[in-house]
């Protein structure tokens, strides 16, 4: 309807109609999404290293972890993106996966698979603006049509250069990395 309007404008002016008396006002800049790249790069960046981590289920309120490992998170191709692998101690548990920033989406990613499970794990997470951390919801390997989107699994919290933390949503689990010097 809009569009017959402004076709027929022209012409209703030119039949004599009243003309409007001012000009348009310019059309309000469309604000464009801020891009995470530099703080992605920042937090991709502090998590390389060697970590040691400690990880707690629900339930366990006591000083001593139920878990606990190291991980190493090494470069991967470039600086938005890390390979790591981990060790379990006191058990013969591996895992490896990615971690990284991917910047045509704006958004993180991450995977893990081990050797005493049967199915990877696909996550893809948004950084929340107001502080460094990173917000993970799972990706369906099958998904179903007509599935609402997932709700958050966990949320990855850098503290500083030397601690981060990576929690679930629903606090079956909490991992406590510290970084290994």
């Amino acid at each position: 309807m809009l569009a017959v309007a402004v076709a027929l404008a022209p012409g209703l002016a030119a039949q004599g109609a009243k003309e409007a008396g001012g000009r348009a006002k310019p059309a309000a800049t469309v604000a464009r999404p801020v891009s995470h790249l530099q703080p992605a790069r920042g937090i991709v960046g502090d998590l390389a290293g060697t970590w040691r981590f400690e990880i707690w289920f629900a339930g366990n309120f006591s000083n001593t972890p139920d878990v606990t490992g190291i991980r190493v998170l090494k470069a991967l191709f470039d600086d938005l993106r890390l390979e790591w692998t981990e060790v379990l101690d006191h058990s013969g548990a591996q895992g490896q996966g990615l971690v990284g920033f991917d910047p045509a989406s704006d958004r993180f990613f991450s995977t893990s698979v081990y050797n005493v499970g049967s199915a990877p794990e696909l996550l893809t997470g948004v950084l929340d603006d107001a502080q460094p951390s990173i917000t993970f919801y799972p990706i369906s390997i099958s998904p179903a049509a007509g599935e609402p989107p997932p709700a958050p699994s966990s949320t990855l919290a850098v503290l500083d250069r030397d601690h981060f933390t990576w929690t679930a949503q629903d606090r079956a689990w909490r991992a406590v990395f510290t970084r290994q010097r």
